[in-house]
């Protein structure tokens, strides 16, 4: 293991030594594919009205209100379902409906589906062991570590294998990792959330079935439900990660959930058992979450009695409430990692045990109707600028935004078309961080930004390691495009804002949202003077989700062991905590290139 803890401890000195385009020692293979905006959904759920379900439009239209008048929820996507037909459907601006999402851990959820196959057919048991599931030559010390740690086990995040997430940014094999780390604690005997349970899991579907997890679940739950818009990452060695990675849609996952809510049958035909649907959606073990306080297989246990949520972090959640005959998906962007927060908490209201709707149809209402109709196109059409506001508040009368905007579409704006700046810090990418360690994606860093301007405002072109990437910006409405990040096509859209802040400088504000992703780019633009720039970065969510993950390393990961430790005991965590946020937040100065420079360059 001596090469990944290595790594690890390179890693952390990069970080603290703001080697932000050298971060990843993890090797990279472009998986990606571009959504496919134009394929149909098969196996479409029928739409109706909330009435027509037995549920008030009025109900969900405070619902909806109030999730998307909650900064920390942080909405991107939500669909409701009662009696198997779409009565919600619509996105909270710039984010929009019909396009996939990342889930992150919500996709644990599918990995029990595919240990429960294997189960139901008899060619695996809850009680096998991991060190004869994947007999790969293990070193002895491995297998008397292991030899405990059962398939129940690892559903159940009661291993107690040291080999964690963190492992998953500091080498390539993650499997041996995971045998060579050290056992906490008694298997099953207490609970300890760790998604490198899940990649074993996927690893023990792949060398029974001899093809990858994600293939078999296409092959046995996907396909056979119409679910093709679908795509899971591998790891480095070419096992489906299992505890991340997956890209799907919200109707997709819908169907998931409406799978178990209907006892692993879909449309008449039984892909799973029942009896493995029961088992994994009730109480297995206690958590220690206050909130959430008991886990079934791979699955959480939710506060109404009987519901239950396969849960991602920052607000990817498949929710199931088999009383109501009812499944709910969001996605989202906030900090939640273990549904505790504004978006949960306001779920959790609105469907609380007392909550009880009709079951049988409701008069239409009409008024009712459209306002939640109405609602929706508000959330959709929001348009969220980040600009600068003056110290004292800002005077926003028409005569001062129109006079603001006529210096920027005369003045500032055909100056700088053609103009090009050079990055004093090139560690800075427009991929979040988040991103980059979740997709093993790392930036090169961005070293020029060059402006140019159109008829419907600017286009920001970004040298980002040798690729150029080309934001469009238009003051009037929300920008869409595809970016490639080395090799894998990313879909964006953009909101900006001009403005000047207290100091009478003028600020260019961008909001750049991966569409299908978690994660946002903040950045402002201030035009110091005609040669100088200040680009202030940000993301979304930000440095709490990131020193959240941090505190893995600060506790002690267990993902390292012997000489690691010294190295990592010399490396002063504080200081890596504040490098991290200043890399999330970088301030980053340029100063233009003089045009025989920018020449020669090209």
């Amino acid at each position: 293991m001596i090469w990944e803890e290595i790594s690890f401890v390179r890693l952390l000195w990069d970080i603290m030594n703001n080697k932000t385009g050298e971060l990843g020692h993890v090797t990279f293979h472009p998986e990606k594919p571009a959504f496919n905006e134009n394929l149909p959904m098969e196996q479409p759920f029928p739409r109706s009205t909330p009435e027509a379900q037995g549920i008030d439009s009025e109900y969900l239209a405070r619902m909806v209100e109030e999730l998307g008048n909650e900064p920390g929820a942080n909405m991107h996507q939500l669909m409701i379902l009662r009696n198997n037909h779409v009565i919600y459907e619509g996105g909270f601006g710039p984010y929009q409906t019909g396009v996939w999402h990342a889930t992150y851990s919500l996709c644990k959820s599918f990995t029990n589906m595919a240990v429960g196959l294997l189960i139901d057919d008899g060619r695996l048991h809850l009680d096998d062991h991991l060190v004869n599931l994947l007999d790969t030559n293990w070193n002895p010390l491995s297998i008397i570590r292991m030899k405990d740690i059962t398939v129940r086990h690892l559903l159940t995040m009661s291993s107690g294998a040291a080999f964690n997430e963190v492992g998953a940014i500091s080498g390539d094999n993650w499997v041996r990792g995971y045998f060579d780390s050290n056992v906490k604690f008694e298997p099953g005997s207490q609970f300890d959330y760790n998604s490198m349970n899940s990649l074993m899991l996927s690893a023990i579907v792949g060398k029974i079935t001899g093809m990858s997890m994600f293939d078999f679940l296409k092959e046995r739950i996907f396909t056979p439900m119409g679910i093709r818009q679908v795509f899971w990452e591998n790891s480095p060695k070419g096992i489906t990660k299992g505890g991340w990675g997956l890209f799907i849609t919200q109707e997709d996952a819908a169907k998931l959930g409406t799978l178990y809510l209907q006892k692993g049958k879909w449309k008449g035909v039984q892909l799973l058992s029942e009896h493995w649907v029961e088992e994994s959606t009730k109480m297995q073990i206690t958590t220690n979450r206050a909130q959430n306080p008991y886990y079934g297989y791979h699955i959480w246990m939710e506060q109404r009695p009987g519901s239950f949520s396969y849960n991602g972090m920052l607000g990817q959640n498949v929710r199931v409430y088999p009383d109501l005959n009812l499944v709910l998906v969001t996605n989202a962007g906030n900090g939640e990692i273990f549904a505790e927060g504004g978006m949960t908490s306001i779920l959790r209201k609105y469907l609380a045990p007392d909550y009880q709707p009709e079951n049988k149809p409701l008069p239409e209402n009409p008024a009712a109707y459209q306002r939640l109709q109405m609602v929706k196109a508000q959330m959709e059409g929001r348009f969220h600028p980040v600009v600068s506001i003056r110290r004292g508040g800002w005077k926003n009368t028409k005569r001062n935004d129109l006079a603001v905007r006529r210096f920027y579409t005369t003045d500032l704006l055909k100056q700088l078309d053609g103009e090009c700046f050079e990055m004093g810090n090139k560690g800075v990418g427009l991929f979040p961080l988040i991103m980059q360690v979740v997709h093993n994606n790392y930036t090169w860093g961005i070293s020029r930004l060059t402006f140019h301007t159109t008829k419907e405002g600017l286009e920001l072109d970004f040298l980002e390691g040798t690729q150029q990437i080309t934001l469009p910006v238009d003051l009037n409405k929300v920008t869409r495009t595809h970016i490639n990040m080395n090799g894998e096509d990313y879909m964006v859209a953009i909101s900006s804002g001009f403005a000047k802040n207290e100091d009478n400088i003028p600020v260019l504000s961008l909001r750049i949202c991966f569409v299908e992703e978690a994660a946002e780019r903040r950045l402002k633009i201030y035009f110091l003077d005609h040669d100088r720039l200040r680009l202030n970065w940000d993301e979304v969510p930000g440095n709490t989700m990131i020193l959240d993950a941090m505190e893995l390393v600060t506790t002690g990961s267990g993902n390292t062991t012997g000489i690691a430790n010294l190295l990592i005991d010399q490396i002063p965590m504080d200081i890596v905590k504040r490098q991290v946020v200043a890399t999330v937040g970088a301030v980053v100065y340029a100063k233009k290139v003089a045009e025989n420079q920018e020449s020669a360059n090209s």
